[in-house]
């Protein structure tokens, strides 16, 4: 099967839970129980270079030219010229994706462009958050998600999702019927799966001048990832020489404090190292999907605390410990549980890293193949009805 990946919703820094998405994606295709015999991954001048590095006798990557702008902010400034400009790339990736004959598309980040695509579809529709917490929307975007992920989502010939939470919310919300629907937990990049020898370790400590005592929580900040609770948990729980590490896009380097630091966009190797030495991971979330980050920590042993909502309970099982987000007290308490028992943590670490064994790239790799025999059946049955 010659499989096509459209990158195109990727803009490097700026969605980070797709984007790592993706690349782990990518990565579960290329194992020999894939079932692309070929890949196709079509990218844009922005985030070539972050997909370039897959390039090989059975992966081609393309670069598709296209606006910078979003096809609906074109269209508002100009209707003419932006349905001109969408209706031009709509073309040329068609024309690319028949040129080498391609089999399946799988779009990765919640919409599919163009809807009308003649070939099998596969979507991950990764949530409909903005239908749960709408006040962390403009009105802008929700009308936006309402009109294109919710074609995408009926259009799509298999649903993927990271979550039987997310497989009822997409059947409920939009009556998609469930069995197109298939449930396998987001895959993550191998490269967690590496832990960095002790010297790396001790050169990280120092240049990040490390305590022995840190909570990580690698997260955008966004308003459902719940930082502002988390920094207050933190100070509550007062743990001696601690500090409190957030990651992510948009989070200033120098808006942190002496125990409360955030470091922006870290590499992916660094974020190896500081799940390895770090106390714990403390997500504090109101919404998830499916936590990349939390999977990522278990690979590298680092004991997991997690809210209590959504589908965390489901992905974290027994593996770590749980809280309610909005209780800024029992925050600070699962701190300082995790703070002050060594025992604990390495009891959450084996736990985790069990709990990872279930969610392998070759377990979802078998989920994906079925939604893909799925779509091409359900597309050519459609053509025939």
């Amino acid at each position: 099967m010659i499989v096509a990946v459209d990158t195109n919703c990727i803009l490097p820094g700026q969605v980070g839970g797709i984007e790592n998405y993706t690349l782990g994606l990518i990565e579960a295709l290329k194992i020999p129980q894939s079932p692309a015999k070929n890949l196709i991954l079509l990218t844009r001048p922005e985030n070539h270079s972050l997909f370039a590095g897959f390039a090989d006798e059975r992966t081609e990557v393309v670069l598709l030219e296209r606006p910078r702008q979003s096809w609906d902010e074109l269209k508002k400034r100009d209707p003419a010229d932006g349905k001109k400009a969408l209706t031009e790339f709509q073309r040329l990736k068609e024309d690319a994706l028949r040129r080498r004959a391609v089999d399946l598309v799988h779009f990765p980040g919640n919409t599919i462009n163009p809807l009308n695509l003649d070939i099998p579809v596969v979507l991950n529709l990764h949530d409909l958050q903005h239908r749960h917490f709408p006040q962390y929307f403009s009105e802008e975007e929700i009308a936006i998600r309402e009109k294109w992920w919710v074609m995408s989502g009926r259009r799509a010939d298999a649903l993927i999702a990271g979550s039987n939470f997310i497989r009822n919310d997409l059947c409920g919300q939009l009556g998609v019927d469930q069995s197109k629907i298939f449930v396998t937990p987001d895959v993550f990049q191998a490269a967690f799966l590496h832990r960095p020898t002790s010297e790396q370790l001790a050169d990280l400590r120092r240049r990040y001048e490390l305590p022995k005592t840190f909570f990580i929580y690698p997260a955008a900040a966004w308003p459902h990832k719940n930082h502002q609770r988390l920094i207050e948990a933190f100070k509550s729980a007062a743990i001696e020489d601690s500090q409190l590490i957030l990651t992510g896009a948009a989070h200033s380097q120098s808006a942190g404090s002496e125990n409360i630091r955030f470091l922006g966009r870290v590499s992916t190797e660094d974020l190896v190292g500081l799940y390895c030495v770090a106390t714990a991971l403390v997500f504090p979330s109101q919404y998830e999907s499916w936590s990349i980050p939390i999977m990522e920590a278990m690979a590298c042993g680092c004991p997991v605390a997690s809210s209590n909502v959504t589908s965390l309970p489901e992905q974290v099982g027994a593996a770590g410990l749980i809280f309610d987000p909005t209780d800024i007290s029992a925050m600070a308490r699962v701190m300082r549980v995790l703070a002050g028992s060594k025992f604990l943590r390495q009891t959450l670490a084996k736990r985790g890293w069990d709990r990872v064994r279930e969610f392998s790239p070759q377990n979802s790799i078998q989920t994906i193949s079925r939604a893909y025999e799925f779509a091409q059946t359900a597309h050519f049955g459609k053509k025939a009805a």
